[in-house]
């Protein structure tokens, strides 16, 4: 997922639980996994590390 959109990792993450339901119980692997890894990317960029960085 690339920033080529023009916004921020942390935007992203924001969009990201936007469209996750309300209950995190409800949340399917495939979703705890999509929050997840977004969650880690904008935690690098606010900490000013490279969000692509493993």
């Amino acid at each position: 997922m690339g920033r080529f959109n023009g916004k921020s990792e942390t935007d992203l993450l924001a969009d990201t639980v936007a469209s996750l339901p309300a209950e995190v119980a409800a949340w399917t692997p495939e979703q705890r996994q999509q929050f997840t890894t977004q969650s880690d990317r904008a935690m690098r960029e606010q900490n000013g590390v490279d969000p692509n960085a493993a």
